[in-house]
Order: C-alpha cells, then structure tokens, then sequence
C-alpha cells in the first residue's frame, strides 16, 4: 500500500534556536516539508539545510524587505502540490503541531481522518510564555524548557486535504478557502498547536522590535493585521510572565482550553481575569469563543462562503 503524502509547509525568518526542533518533530511525526526561508540573516536557512533529502524535499529562498506572509503561503502551497501532496499542514517556524493524543504520530491521526472522511483539520491554539520559573538554554529543546501557557484561540484550521484551486491567501493562514463545490468537512477532535514565539527577553525583544514590526506592511496593519505586538515595550515585563497568570503544562496529553491570560499585553499583572475596562476590545474578547463565532461568521458571509469550522459534518 503506498502511503498517504502528507507535507508540512514551513515559512522561516530568523528562528534559529528553534527552527531545527520544530522540523525534527515534524519529520519524527511521519510529515515530510516543504520549506521556504524569507531572507533570514541568521543561521536559520543554514540549519534547514541539513535537513535537505533527510526528510525536507524543498529549501527556497524568497527575500522580501516587508512580510508577505500572502506571497509565502502561495509559494509554499505550490511547491507542496508540486510533489503530488494529498494532505498540507501549515506550520510556522515556531510551532509545534500534534495530535490530541501522543498515542498517535501526526501521520497516523491524519490518515485516520481522511479515512473517516474529514478533509480539514481544526487545532487549538496555546500560547507558551517564559516565566520567572522557566530557563531558556539556546539549541535545547524548548517544550522542555518554557512549560507554561495559556490558550488563545481556534480559529486555526492548519491541516487540509488537497484539491485544485484551493486558496491560501487572504486569510492570514487561519484557514484555506476550499473551491466552490468542495464541502468542508471538519474532523470531531480538535488537535494541538504548541505556539513558542518568545522563548527569552532577549530573543523577544528582537523578535518584535527588529525582525517583525518594522518588516509589516503599513497596508495590512489598517486592514487590522499584525496587532498582536503593539502594545510591546523594550521592558523585560513584557516578555517574562508571571506564572500565576498561565497554566503548567505537565507532558499528560491534559489542556485546559480557557483564556487565563492575554499575552498581547506583553505585561504581567494582565490577567485574563482583570483586563483593562477601558478597552472594548478586551471586553468582548474575555468571551472569546462567542466573539470568534461572531468573527467568523460576519467576516466568512461578507465572503460569500459557507464554511461552519464549528460543525462537524458526517462522512
């Protein structure tokens, strides 16, 4: 029996402490990857290089002065269709995706359902933030170091089969916009995305002030994207939360899917339970999963589609 091709889709800049994490789960999951480097100045396209016929099938380089991530994710999609993928995830350099259960590889979850029928696959989203408990040791691996998180959201449908003229663009990755026809039938459980952007103060700090805000298009910022780092300071504060806000993740396969904490703050005492009562936004999203149904759903009609990700439809 030949098996299923299921490729991963990586877009890196500047990741290089965990970049080589990131690609040896996906490749010890059974994903093969497809990977493309926006011009990193660091050891990043060096350190995915040593994956080349080890698993990774494609290492290109794409530089752009701005963030496209439009332009990366369609580049991208080509490239994994080119070598006949059936299924795609769509990973960022510092994600972590997996199943619900560890008893299963990414590759066999999968495959069980596609079987079932499923042809998209939707993941909760956990923020993993360092605290004044965490160490941070460049090189190790960081779900090893950083294990305190909270959740944040899951609108993020990362994992789909393949059809012609599917489109990838447009969403910010949240999710693919199937071609009209093409039902989307989303499997019952949700999976595992393990989000580490900030691992230490001092990669935070260059993250955000360096390698991310000044590369975003002034155009996409209006149309309300890349918001998440605006209310960063240059301050340690920022960066380093305190644990009482987050939730201690125990390696036992248990998540707690509640909002503990808005880490787009950047600062402790920013519990979710006590969000600052002069910003609507924030009061409207301490019911976060209404809001996002509500998102979703004014925004995806305004499209003209019928995509339900909170439906689970049978086979």
């Amino acid at each position: 029996m030949i098996a299923m091709k299921i490729i991963g889709m990586i877009p890196v800049y500047n990741e290089e402490d965990i970049i080589g994490n990131v690609i040896e789960h996906l490749l010890s999951q059974g994903i093969e990857l497809v990977i493309l480097d926006n011009g990193s100045t660091d050891k990043s396209h060096e350190i995915c290089s040593k994956f080349l016929n080890r698993g990774v099938l494609s290492l290109e380089t794409i530089q752009t002065e701005k963030f496209q991530f439009d332009l990366l994710a369609q580049k991208l999609y080509g490239t994994a269709c080119s070598f006949r993928a059936e299924w795609v995830l769509l990973n960022a350099a510092d994600e972590f995706l997996e199943p619900r259960s560890s008893d299963l590889t990414l590759r066999q979850a999968i495959e069980r359902e596609d079987r079932n029928g499923y042809n998209i696959i939707q993941f909760d989203n956990f923020e993993f933030l360092p605290t004044e408990k965490d160490t941070w040791t460049n090189g190790l691996d960081v779900r090893r170091q950083i294990k305190h998180y909270t959740w944040n959201d899951d609108l993020q449908f990362r994992s789909w089969k393949t059809y012609p003229d599917v489109k990838v663009t447009g969403t910010a990755g949240h999710y693919p916009i199937f071609p009209e026809g093409i039902k989307y039938k989303v499997a019952r459980n949700k999976y595992v995305l393990r989000h580490y952007r900030i691992r230490s103060y001092e990669q935070g700090s260059r993250k955000v002030f360096t390698d991310r805000m000044p590369r975003y298009l002034p155009e996409e910022k209006e149309r309300g994207r890349h918001v998440h780092y605006n209310n960063f300071q240059p301050d340690p504060s920022y960066f380093i939360i305190d644990s009482r806000n987050l939730n201690e993740y125990k390696d036992d396969d248990r998540w707690i899917t509640r909002k503990t904490f808005d880490w787009t703050w950047g600062v402790q005492g920013r519990s979710w339970a006590h969000p600052p009562k002069s910003r609507l936004a924030v009061r409207i999203a301490n019911h976060i999963p209404f809001a996002a149904q509500v998102w979703k759903a004014v925004f995806l009609r305004r499209k003209r589609l019928r995509f339900r990700p909170n439906s689970r439809d049978k086979a």
